[in-house]
């Protein structure tokens, strides 16, 4: 039992390995822009998927096999396009990221024209080759104009550099000088330097240079040699190309040209000892009818295949065929035809023709892709199976086996002002994590175990920095540093612009704070400051994001108004009294308030007298009483103008006058509630002077004299 218990621990254990395994790739062209895209599938190439379209003026055409980072990034080359080539396609090109833990896409340069860091340095390898390599961690060299440059990024620093140059060599009718041209990037060997093959240059200068070549660079010194040159023998292979497969310190490459059909051949170079000899030689023909071969890849059985993008079986479209997938057995010097690529109807559901170079997955099998999409090859079984699909035409496409670290979504914004109290979430959602840890401020958090961080009723010990780390069989993810930062609002206080205790019929003005982005007042208002005249508790919150807490309360008092009073009446000649029920009273003559407070006050004045009731707050009534009234003496008025007898009197008073008022004169005469009772017009003597007053009420009259030049006033009483 513990020996079955064993075996069942490393089986979960390589069935997880292996589904974090995926392929990753591009085609060259084709996609929704018609730029060519980059695709993913899983790790025996179902499930594809197209995770980023080149549009050809943002983001080049014409894509290269892509490089993966130490950095667990994919970078790449697009040979055209982009946003620095003007109105010439072909000298321009970018150099592109694509971002295993966030899914995100960028273009780190535009080359041509608008290439700052790289001036005058355009055109990068593309097509599907391989044309970057990392040759330490973090510094990538790649290939540029047409192989003819190379270029080096720092991972770390974001800088660019020219770290090697590629010699020029003569040749040509006239001797004259070429450019050696890179076919693709270089390989890393088991003996720590880099190779590369070219397809010019050759131990012929003249009249036919152009067979090919080996670089080696030394990484350490950056020291560039060509060890080898190819001879002028056409039979041993010429236009070196593509990638090598290394075995027992051998490299192994094809030529596009040579051999006995001149269809190209298959190599061997042996660089301690600089030694090239050649092992097969591709055929035209039914023998083996290939030619254009591909890269070389090593099997799990140590034997090397390959795939060619012509020969095979000829169909009614492609009298070349469409390419074959073929072994070659190093044993043996053993060269076995294992499939034909067919258009067929050129239908997307079919294999498809112009197979890429292969890839060996982690399940010993092979992969590779055509314009339909991925296949298998089963090397143990010999068959040949259509995986994922890219359901559009994608040319040159080429793969590359990863095992993908923990992804997680990229956060835009990584500092957050959170509210205090609230529960505050933030989803990496991590699809592919085993296991998640979570530091706070560099400290571990052993309750939060999942790429959903979340806490509950949010403080001020929450805030600071949060890091998330993902750890799967791949290898382990940081995410970005996170800021939470407590947004507490303080609690606001309330400002009136008078009093809070007052009279109804006024009001307030209550106002927060400035600086919020919202407010709320216990009545439902959302403005700053509201008018308040009923009486009441109020408060009020602001928000800057998040509630503050509610402000102490403020009292508003409104006092009710007493009773208005009904009238004026007057107990005497001198006296006024108000009719009312009112604690107090205020008194105003010809608009003048008076000191007196009582119901009833005594007058020397004549005039307007406007009385409001008054209660213990202090608050007047609405309305108010009115009376002019006239003030007299018993006989004689205060200026000693006129006299009147008999005073009191029935039916008639004589009135004696001063000098000033003989001639002409105005009677008037007032009841004691203001109203005018009689007007006159006579012709005043000294003495003697008569005034009837039949009919009238009895009570308290004011007469009223008034000539060019004087007015005056005398009460008259009438029994």
């Amino acid at each position: 039992m513990k020996r079955l218990a064993f075996i069942f621990l490393i089986t979960t254990a390589c069935l997880r390995a292996e589904a974090q395994q995926e392929l990753w790739g591009t085609a060259s062209l084709g996609g929704e822009f018609n730029g060519g895209f980059i695709y993913k599938s899983d790790s025996i190439g179902d499930n594809l998927e197209i995770v980023h379209h080149f549009k050809k003026d943002i983001d080049g055409e014409n894509i290269s096999a892509l490089l993966l980072g130490s950095n667990h990034k994919l970078y790449g080359l697009a040979s055209s396009g982009g946003q620095g080539g003007s109105a010439n396609v072909f000298q321009s090109g970018t150099f592109f990221e694509y971002d295993l833990t966030t899914n995100q896409f960028r273009v780190i340069e535009h080359f041509g024209p608008l290439s700052t860091k790289l001036p005058g340095v355009f055109m990068p390898n593309g097509d599907g080759k391989h044309s970057l390599t990392e040759v330490s961690p973090g510094l990538i060299y790649g290939i540029a104009m047409q192989g003819s440059y190379v270029f080096s990024y720092n991972l770390n620093t974001g800088v660019f550099g020219n770290p090697i140059v590629v010699p020029n060599y003569n040749g040509g009718a006239t001797n004259s000088s070429l450019r050696n041209r890179i076919a693709e990037g270089f390989y890393k060997a088991a003996d720590g330097n880099l190779y590369a093959a070219t397809f010019t240059n050759s131990s012929c200068p003249i009249p036919n240079p152009n067979m090919g070549s080996i670089f080696r660079v030394v990484p350490a010194t950056n020291t560039l040699t060509i060890p080898y040159k190819a001879s002028c023998i056409a039979e041993n292979g010429y236009t070196y190309n593509g990638y090598f497969a290394e075995v027992s310190g051998k490299l192994y490459g094809t030529t596009n040209g040579g051999g006995t059909a001149n269809q190209g051949v298959i190599y061997e170079y042996t660089p301690s000892s600089n030694v090239y000899v050649k092992r097969h030689d591709f055929q035209g023909g039914v023998a083996s009818n290939s030619f254009y071969p591909t890269s070389l890849v090593l099997a799990n059985n140590g034997k090397l295949y390959g795939t060619t993008w012509g020969g095979g079986v000829p169909e009614q479209n492609l009298p070349g065929g469409g390419g074959i997938l073929y072994e070659f057995d190093l044993q043996t010097n053993t060269f076995t035809k294992k499939y034909d690529f067919l258009m067929g109807v050129g239908w997307l559901g079919d294999v498809g023709a112009f197979p890429s170079s292969l890839v060996k997955g982690v399940n010993g099998k092979l992969y590779g892709g055509t314009q339909f999409g991925v296949f298998e090859y089963n090397t143990t079984t010999n068959e040949l199976r259509m995986a994922g699909r890219f359901w559009n035409l994608g040319f040159t496409p080429s793969l590359l086996q990863l095992c993908r670290k923990p992804t997680y979504q990229n956060q835009s914004s990584t500092t957050r002002e959170v509210c205090a109290g609230e529960t505050f979430t933030l989803d990496l959602a991590s699809p592919n994590a085993n296991t998640v840890t979570w530091s706070h401020n560099t400290t571990n958090v052993p309750s939060q175990t999942t790429s959903k961080l979340i806490i509950d009723l949010f403080s001020a010990t929450d805030a600071g920095t949060w890091i998330c780390t993902m750890t799967n069989e791949c290898g382990t993810t940081t995410s970005q540093t996170f800021t939470l930062e407590l947004n507490s609002p303080f609690q606001p206080s309330i400002t009136a612009d008078g009093t809070v205790e007052f009279c109804a019929g006024e009001n307030v003005t209550l106002k927060a704070p400035d600086g919020f982005n919202a407010y709320t007042w216990s009545t439902g208002a959302t403005s700053q400051e509201i008018v308040v005249n009923e009486g009441g508790e109020y408060s009020v919150s602001v928000n800057n994001g998040c509630e503050s807490p509610q402000s102490e309360l403020v009292t508003v008092t409104v006092h009710e108004l007493p009773l208005s009073p009904t009238g004026i009446e007057s107990p005497s000649y001198n006296k006024l009294k108000a009719i009312g029920n009112s604690p107090a009273y205020v008194w105003t003559h010809d608009g003048a308030e008076l000191s007196e407070q009582t119901s009833e006050i005594e007058i020397t004045e004549s005039g307007l007298y406007q009385v409001w009731g008054k209660n213990n707050e202090g608050c007047l009534s609405a309305d108010f009483a009115s009376l002019a009234f006239i003030v007299t003496s018993l006989e004689n008025d205060i200026t000693r103008h006129i006299s009147i007898y008999p005073n009191p009197t029935n039916n008639v008073a004589y009135v004696n006058v001063s000098g000033e008022l003989l001639g002409p004169v105005e009677v008037m005469l007032f009841n004691a509630k203001g109203q005018l009772v009689i007007t006159q017009s006579a012709y005043f003597n000294r003495e003697g002077n008569v005034i009837p007053l039949e009919d009238l009420p009895s009570g308290l009259y004011h007469l009223q004299l008034r000539n060019a030049s004087l007015t005056t006033w005398a009460n008259v009483i009438i029994r």
